[in-house]
C-alpha cells in the first residue's frame, strides 16, 4: 500500500512530506481511497490488523482513529470522487486547483465529524463558518486567516450547490442554504481585498543582477534566470520548465507551450517576447548562457536552466555544476532569487513580485490602447483589465492618484499626461476613497 489518499474511517489531515503510524491492536474495518490523490481514488472496503501499519504518502498525516466503519464514510468519498471528476471534466480545473477543492470539502469533514454530506443544513453551514474562524493554524494569530477562510467557504458552498443537484441529495440539500456558507460583508472586503504587495524597484533587480559574480555554470545560470525573469515576466514555474526549442534565438521570441512540458497557468500556450526596459545587459546574459548550454551540447528537449548537479549523495550538490535535468518543482529556481537577494543584501522578492515590476515599467509609458494590449497578451493575459488592474494601476495609492491628476491637463499641452477612458475612472474610483 505505497500511497492512501483518505481513510474514510480514519480521519487524517495533511501535514507535509511525512509517515503517518498506526498501533492498533485489533483487526478494524476501514474504507481505503488509494490512488496518488483524492481525485485519483480507487474505494474499497477491507478489514486490516494492526499494528503497525505504515502509511507512506505525502498529503497525509493520521491524528484520530475510529474503529468503526460506517456507511456514510463510503458514501461521501464515492461522492466527493464523482464531484473531483466534474470539476476536471465538464469545469476543466487543473489538478492542482482540484486538489485545493479536495482540502476545503475535508474541512466540513473534520468539523461534521464526516457526517453524510446529505444532513447539511443552513445551520450546520453556519456553525462551520464559527468553527473556521476559530480552528487552529500554524499563523501568527494562531488561527486560518481571513483570505483562507474566504476560499474554504466558496470552494465548499460550490461543492454542496452541485451536490444539490446530484440524484441523492436533490430532496435532503437547499441550494438556499449553501448561502449561508459565507463571512460577513466587512470580513469578505478584507479577505478579498488582498495584502499590500510590495514589488521591487528597477534598482533594486538592477544591483542583485549585477552583484552575481561569475566564476561557474551556477552563477552563469542564476545570473540569466533573474534576466530572464525581468525582461519576459514570465511566471517561475513556465521559466523552469522551458525547453531549449522553446526559445527561437534570431527571433528572439519564447514559446511557452504546455504541449512541450511548459507549465502555464491553466495550460495555456503564450508566446512571448522581450519586454524593452532601457537596460540591455539582461538580455546579454540570457543570451550568453543560451548559447553556452548549445556549447556545452545541450539537445532541443532539455532545460535551458537545468537544476544543479547532484553530488555522491542525495542531498549533496556541486557548487559549481549544473546538471542536464530539469528541477522537481519550481521550488528550486525560487531558491536562487531568495539567495541573490540575500547575498546582494536586497530584500527576498519572489519571482513572481519581477512580472508586476515589468507591468510597472510599462505603466510609467505612454501606451496606446493596442500596446497595452500586446503588452497583456505578451504575459498571457487576455484582459487588459487584469494587466494593469491586479497587476498595474490597481496597486496605486490615493497619494499617487492625487499626484497623477494634479498633472492631468484638459488641454493640448503637450508636457501634460494624456490618460485613457478606463485610467481616468480608475482614478476616480480611487480618489473617493480619500
Amino acid at each position: 500500500m505505497s500511497s492512501i489518499a483518505s481513510l474514510v474511517s480514519v480521519q487524517v489531515e495533511r501535514n507535509g512530506d511525512q509517515s503517518a503510524f498506526l498501533g492498533i491492536e485489533k483487526e478494524v474495518s476501514v474504507v481505503l481511497a488509494t490512488g496518488k490523490c483524492a481525485r485519483q481514488s480507487t474505494i474499497s472496503k477491507r478489514t486490516i490488523r494492526y499494528p503497525p501499519l505504515q502509511f507512506k504518502c505525502p498529503y497525509l498525516t493520521i491524528f484520530k482513529v475510529s474503529t468503526k466503519m460506517t456507511n456514510s464514510n463510503y458514501k461521501n468519498e464515492q461522492i466527493k470522487r464523482q464531484f473531483f471528476e466534474h470539476l476536471k471534466g465538464a469545469g476543466g480545473f487543473a489538478d492542482d486547483s482540484i486538489d485545493k477543492f479536495a482540502e476545503a470539502v475535508y474541512q466540513w469533514q473534520i468539523f461534521s465529524g464526516d457526517e453524510d454530506f446529505a444532513t447539511f443544513t443552513k445551520e450546520k453551514a453556519s456553525k462551520f463558518c464559527d468553527w473556521l474562524k476559530t480552528r487552529g493554524a500554524k499563523t501568527k494569530s494562531g488561527n486560518l486567516s481571513l483570505a483562507t477562510q474566504y476560499n474554504y467557504l466558496r470552494r465548499v458552498k460550490k461543492f454542496f450547490n452541485w451536490l444539490a443537484d446530484q440524484p441523492n441529495y436533490r430532496k435532503t440539500i437547499k441550494k438556499t442554504d449553501t448561502d449561508f456558507l459565507r463571512l460577513s460583508n466587512k470580513d469578505a472586503r478584507i479577505a478579498t481585498s488582498g495584502t499590500t504587495k510590495r514589488i521591487p524597484t528597477f534598482d533594486e533587480v538592477k544591483k542583485i543582477i549585477e552583484s552575481i559574480e561569475v566564476e561557474n555554470e551556477i552563477d552563469m545560470r542564476d545570473r540569466a534566470i533573474l534576466s530572464f525573469s525581468l525582461i519576459s515576466g514570465m511566471r517561475i514555474s513556465a521559466i523552469a520548465t522551458l525547453r531549449i526549442k522553446n526559445f527561437d534565438r534570431e527571433s528572439e521570441l519564447i514559446d511557452q507551450n504546455p504541449g512541450d512540458g511548459v507549465q502555464t497557468k491553466n495550460s495555456k500556450k503564450i508566446l512571448t517576447t522581450f519586454f524593452p526596459i532601457g537596460w540591455g545587459e539582461p538580455k546579454r546574459y540570457f543570451l550568453e548562457w543560451y548559447d553556452h548550454q548549445l556549447a556545452r551540447g545541450a539537445r532541443p528537449d532539455e532545460p535551458i536552466f537545468p537544476s544543479t548537479l547532484k553530488g555522491f549523495s542525495e542531498k549533496s550538490y556541486s557548487k559549481t555544476l549544473v546538471s542536464k535535468e530539469f528541477w522537481s518543482n519550481a521550488g528550486g529556481a525560487r531558491k536562487i532569487f531568495e539567495k541573490r537577494c540575500i547575498n546582494a543584501g536586497v530584500p527576498y522578492f519572489h519571482p513572481h513580485s519581477f512580472r508586476h515590476l515589468i507591468v510597472a515599467i510599462m505603466s510609467q509609458t505612454r501606451l496606446t490602447e493596442e500596446e497595452k494590449k500586446a503588452v497583456s497578451l505578451n504575459l498571457g493575459h487576455d484582459n487588459v483589465g487584469t494587466t494593469f488592474g491586479s497587476y498595474g494601476y490597481g496597486g496605486m495609492s490615493p497619494l499617487d492618484a492625487v499626484n497623477i491628476v494634479k498633472k492631468i491637463t484638459t488641454t493640448s499641452d503637450e508636457e501634460g499626461i494624456s490618460i485613457s477612458p478606463e485610467e481616468k475612472s480608475a482614478l476616480l474610483k480611487l480618489l473617493k476613497r480619500l
